[in-house]
């Protein structure tokens, strides 16, 4: 759970701010052309040995984080009876042991949440936390004294403190929790020498929707917090990142490729939209007729904060983005209006045709690029425009989106920032 208290975050900010500022070290060899700087890490200036604290495993078997030594370890806080913000962690590290799995580095990276509920985090929690969530990572627990030395080490805030009212309710025995755990969010790399080196504190942001067993854990705080992580990082972050500590190029199969929701997954998380923003959802995936114009819809649209994403079928980069714009428009199209723009096409037929394979929560229209230099200069396909909730264009990114968290960022700022 992210510490709630202002004056605690504007600390903790303050913190970060010095830590970045003293910690850092960027490097770059010629050998390779690694990611620098690092996507969301600080790097240690000196690498720190961690403790070799005695902790156990999900079957009870002793062990510590020395057992990887000689491996690469991702390592982050977590608690099974959080509902704010761990099930999110859970995803994002699942994410992760998939990309290193299909890069083939299982036996060079290690990828292993520890808890910061020693109370209440036995063995038996975490063999049924990992079948609720589909986790196949390593879970690591053990006594307070061996969390209140590691814990440390890292810098991890952790405290018991009163449940809400009315309190959460424990997924395991349906009772109500008579405690919760504040802590800080946060990821760490330890280089196989078993020294801490790469640090970042914020929540994790998941690449497309969250599993519906996972997102049954979180409270309204946690759903808030899916929507808008602080300090976020992800999956593919990490996975450059880790390419960085080991001075390696990234190869694109590191990179996880983009699941979009299905139809009925998007629907669900849309449900109970505005009215304004509902009626787009009710015409997901369609190509409007020739009679309904952008610039009307863009009118009707006032006081909502809208992106336009202009393509076309013979464009392969819009292609590859298109499943970016599925999640992202699951994601926030309760509180921002997404619209297609099909420019210069050969034929409806085509575009239907490739709106029919590529299925997002939003419709669209056809135009030429002419039509749209009313909003924007379009100097290629794809081209996306932001505008505000007054009608005005405040960005317009040139080309395809790479990754969820570029795009991601961009409707933040541009969309959500307004």
């Amino acid at each position: 759970m992210l510490i709630a208290a202002v004056a605690v975050m504007a600390a903790a900010v303050l913190v970060l701010s010095i830590v970045a500022a003293t910690r850092y070290a960027h490097r770059q060899t010629a050998a390779a052309a690694v990611p620098a700087p690092l996507a969301v890490g600080t790097e240690l200036q000196r690498p720190r040995a961690v403790p070799a604290v005695r902790l156990v495993d999900r079957t009870g078997t002793p062990t510590s984080l020395s057992h990887w030594r000689g491996r690469w370890v991702v390592l982050a806080p977590s608690m099974t009876l959080c509902h704010e913000v761990c099930p999110m962690t859970t995803a994002a590290l699942s994410q992760l042991t998939s990309q290193v799995r299909a890069a083939g580095l299982q036996r060079q990276v290690a990828v292993v949440e520890a808890t910061v509920d020693p109370w209440r985090d036995t063995p038996a929690r975490l063999r049924a936390y990992q079948r609720l969530s589909g986790a196949d990572f390593t879970m690591l627990t053990g006594r307070q004294a061996a969390f209140h030395r590691l814990w440390a080490f890292f810098g991890v805030y952790y405290k018991r403190v009163p449940q809400g009212n009315p309190p959460d309710v424990d997924w395991m025995t349906g009772k109500p929790e008579t405690f919760d755990v504040d802590h800080t969010d946060a990821v760490f790399i330890i280089d196989p020498a078993g020294q801490e080196l790469i640090a970042d504190e914020g929540m994790p942001q998941v690449d497309g929707p969250l599993s519906v067993s996972l997102r049954k854990l979180l409270n309204d705080r946690g759903r808030q917090n899916l929507a808008h992580p602080q300090f976020a990082w992800t999956a593919n972050e990490l996975i450059e990142d880790l390419y960085y500590a080991m001075n390696r190029n990234i190869p694109a199969s590191a990179l996880t490729r983009v699941i979009p929701p299905t139809p009925a997954a998007a629907a669900g998380e849309l449900a109970g939209s505005p009215h304004p923003l509902a009626a787009l959802h009710r015409q997901a995936g369609r190509l409007l007729a020739a009679s309904q114009s952008l610039p009307g819809e863009l009118r009707t649209l006032r006081g909502y904060p809208v992106v336009v994403n202009a393509w076309a079928s013979w464009c392969p980069s819009c292609r590859s983005e298109f499943p970016l714009f599925a999640s992202a428009s699951a994601r926030y199209g309760r509180r921002v209006a997404f619209l297609g723009n099909d420019t210069n096409d050969y034929s409806s037929s085509d575009a239907r045709a490739f709106l029919a394979a590529h299925p997002v929560s939003y419709p669209s229209f056809s135009g030429s690029v002419s039509e749209l230099s009313s909003l924007a200069q379009i100097e290629g396909l794809p081209t996306t425009i932001f505008l505000n909730r007054a009608g005005k264009v405040v960005h317009v990114h040139i080309g395809a989106y790479q990754t969820p968290t570029t795009l991601t960022q961009d409707i933040e700022r541009y969309a959500l920032g307004q």
